[in-house]
């Protein structure tokens, strides 16, 4: 039936299901299709380099998670939309730069709340206004125009508060080994960042099935054998 196609399928033991790859030639067709009934682990010791000539389509069920270590940089020639179905926490331990080439637009259903440390500066070339309700406070090259109800001058009274900002940080990926395995989330604070880290020792240890405790890597078994005695 299928003349054009060659298929690897293996089939699930003591159960239903199957892992497959296959080829599929026909002109016009050609396909390479790949299925894990269950679990897919990739592990690429050096670089990975991927190309796409057309869209690229990805659907995650469940969390997506993701780690990089070093940099990240993303150019977009077209636009770029986001949406985030509930909160979206955003964190930079360093500096943040923004820089919009018309407009920057923002609308908060309902509260909007700017802190600085030391020092806040806005800055216009033409009009700063603050509004609120009926009153406004307007600067702009003519002069300060106020309105309200009632200006008031030292009549009292407290500054309104907002509710600080309470960012969350992301948890980290699983990672797969050498052998093929996979190791789950560990916590976020990196293995450098630890102050009885000692990486190379942890990376030889996965790599070997060896436990890290001081206890279990004390010293080796009598036998030699490479175990530990526990």
């Amino acid at each position: 039936e299928h003349k054009t196609r060659t298929t690897l399928k293996t089939k699930t033991h003591k159960g239903e299901g199957s892992n497959e790859l296959r080829f599929e030639d026909e002109a016009d067709k050609e396909q390479v299709y790949l299925h894990a009934q269950k679990d897919l682990d990739l592990l690429t010791e050096n670089n990975r380099t991927e190309v796409i000539r057309n869209d690229s389509h990805l659907t995650v069920g469940s969390s997506s998670f993701s780690h990089v270590k070093g940099s990240t940089h993303h150019t977009i020639d077209g636009e770029k939309r986001e949406q985030t179905g509930k909160d979206h926490s955003f964190n930079v331990t360093g500096t943040l730069h923004l820089k919009a080439g018309t407009a920057w637009l923002s609308d908060s259903g309902t509260e909007l709340h700017i802190k600085a440390g030391q020092k806040a500066v806005i800055e216009a070339g033409a009009e700063i206004t603050l509004k609120a309700g009926g009153s406004f406070v307007k600067i702009d090259p003519s002069g300060v125009a106020m309105g309200g109800a009632s200006i008031k001058m030292n009549a009292g009274g407290a500054a309104g508060k907002g509710s600080g900002q309470k960012v969350q940080v992301p948890e980290m990926p699983g990672l797969v080994t050498a052998a093929g395995g996979v190791v789950e989330p560990v916590a976020l604070a990196e293995v450098g960042q630890r102050a009885d880290a000692q990486p190379e020792a942890q990376i030889r240890a996965l790599r070997e099935g060896k436990a890290l405790t001081s206890i279990c890597q004390a010293e080796e078994n009598a036998s030699g054998d490479g175990g530990v005695d526990v």
